[in-house]
């Protein structure tokens, strides 16, 4: 817990109420205060403002951290007493995204249920047991999360997407926010740090085979699994390693973006995907042709149009890695002719095929906290299945 001991209910509300009414009349926000020093505030901006004595230790109080300890039950705790306090929800906002960081989740699902906001945390692929969080106080966090995210925190009759930006990590928060019949509906998408090749946990056989696939100068290199199989991890570490070694224009056009590679250091341009403004995968792979590109990534194919471009492009000379949702190797090829895909051209394109899902397995760290697992003791390793027909013909 953050904090050794909590006031009473109605300590708490008397002490929120004084400090709120102080706020408003000094026109003083609490998310623009920094620290307590003194008997003065100091504000953002630079400026100092005297606090009186009766309600400082109610606004110290707030003004403490909120580190997360990587413990889902202590950090939930520890949420649910700062909003039971009424404070700053965009600074629970902010708590509640760096606590399922560290606990190592994937995912955040905050629910309106009833009796409050449910949330709850992705972990190794699978949604933990709901955390009630009090109504009022869940409802103006969720507000918080729409401002973070360049939404609009007073409409909640519309489906919204954004990003949160986090410091000096490449990938933004996924936010989505849709209407229910009970209130709104969140997911939160974190993603961590990019992995390499070498760190995806793929068999030293597969590994070579993939590295091989990517040497190529040109061809389709497909990466094939069911959804959430880390396709797209996979195709970012090949990005990276494509960006390294050869020396080229590379593209990379996704549906959304999930990381920014630039800010990685990794030379990859990313086009992000628009319908509603006619940015589409085959109108932003008909540019890419046009742009005199070396390597061109598509998060996944989708439709015909999609697979006839993509192909059309590795045809022509350029290294293409795609994702495609499919059961197996083999089935990713049935699936490339199902959209339509010449066979004759597949056959002479196709350089190969990677199949991955994901699979839960002890963490190989010996003991302590480890940065790959979050000290859960468990991790998310691909079993892979590689297939080149180039090597059939």
């Amino acid at each position: 817990m953050w904090r050794s001991e909590s006031p009473s209910p109605d300590t708490a509300r008397q002490g929120v109420q004084l400090s709120r009414g102080w706020m408003r009349q000094e026109r003083v926000p609490f998310d623009e205060m920094e620290e307590l020093r003194d008997g003065l505030v100091l504000l953002r901006s630079g400026e100092r403002r005297a606090v009186p004595p009766a309600l400082r230790p109610r606004v110290a109080e707030a003004l403490q951290p909120l580190r997360p300890s990587g413990s889902p039950d202590a950090d939930y705790a520890a949420l649910v007493t700062y909003l039971g306090g009424d404070w700053s929800p965009l600074r629970a906002a902010r708590y509640l995204l760096s606590s399922a960081s560290a606990a190592g989740a994937s995912d955040v699902h905050v629910e309106a249920s009833v009796g409050g906001i449910a949330v709850r945390l992705r972990q190794m692929g699978s949604l933990g047991a709901p955390v009630l969080l009090p109504q009022a106080a869940g409802v103006r966090m969720i507000a918080a999360l729409k401002h973070l995210s360049g939404c609009l925190p007073y409409r909640q009759d519309l489906v919204q997407e954004g990003r949160i930006p986090r410091d000096g990590v490449a990938a933004d928060v996924r936010a989505s926010f849709i209407p229910t019949a009970l209130g709104e509906r969140v997911a939160l998408r974190l993603f961590g740090r990019l992995l390499t090749l070498d760190e995806l946990g793929l068999s030293q056989g597969t590994l070579e085979g993939l590295r091989d696939l990517l040497a190529q100068p040109s061809g389709l290199v497909l990466v094939a699994g069911p959804s959430g199989g880390g396709k797209t991890t996979t195709v970012y570490a090949a990005l990276q390693m494509l960006a390294l070694s050869r020396d080229g224009a590379h593209l990379s056009i996704e549906d959304p973006v999930e990381q920014r590679l630039r800010l990685a250091g990794i030379a990859v341009d990313q086009v992000e995907l628009c319908p509603e403004r006619g940015l589409t995968a085959e109108a932003a792979l008909q540019g890419a042709l046009r742009q005199d590109v070396d390597v061109v990534a598509l998060s996944e194919i989708r439709n015909a149009g999609e697979a006839r471009l993509a192909l059309h492009a590795a045809h022509t000379g350029r290294l293409v890695v795609a994702g495609l949702h499919a059961g197996s190797a083999p089935e990713a090829i049935q699936r490339m002719r199902d959209l339509g895909a010449d066979p004759q051209v597949l056959a002479q394109t196709l350089q190969g095929v990677l199949h991955q899902r994901l699979v839960t397995v002890d963490c190989p760290a010996d003991g302590g906290r480890c940065v790959r697992c979050g000290g859960v003791g468990k991790v998310r390793v691909p079993v892979a299945t590689l297939l080149r027909p180039q090597e059939d013909r």
